[in-house]
């Protein structure tokens, strides 16, 4: 049943109630006011649930993309046209030999060993010179 055709017939009813909600449901369906309503195939809700799952990734992909591409600029490093096979190569190589920009793998495997975080107190980053 269309949901706006049962409110309509239930307007007229002077007190709403659940119970009432109910018996005048139950009214409309024994008395045939309504048009049936079409329901989707379950095929056919997987496919559109598919097609926006593929939207949702694509547009993620997409800005993520455009993030990156943003934080490299005031660098003066500009990605250009690439496709998406070859964007994370084109900014692994833009970005290589350049400390203030890249990964540094260091900082990282430093990270996983606990308290050392390498960063002294001072917030400047540690030296073989560091008196910690």
């Amino acid at each position: 049943m269309e949901a706006r055709q049962v409110k309509a017939a239930l307007s007229a009813m002077p007190v709403k109630t659940d119970r009432n909600d109910a018996r005048g449901i139950a009214q409309v369906a024994r008395t045939g006011w309504f048009k049936p309503v079409h329901v989707k195939s379950i095929d056919s809700q997987q496919a559109r649930t598919l097609t926006a799952a593929r939207k949702h990734v694509v547009r993620s992909v997409a800005a993520a993309e455009h993030v990156i591409r943003g934080l490299l600029r005031p660098f003066g490093l500009k990605v250009g046209v690439v496709s998406q096979i070859s964007f994370a190569a084109r900014v692994r190589d833009l970005v290589a030999g350049r400390r203030h920009v890249g990964f540094d793998h260091g900082a990282a495997s430093r990270r996983t060993r606990g308290a050392d975080a390498g960063v002294c107190p001072t917030a400047s980053p540690c030296t073989e010179e560091c008196p910690r």
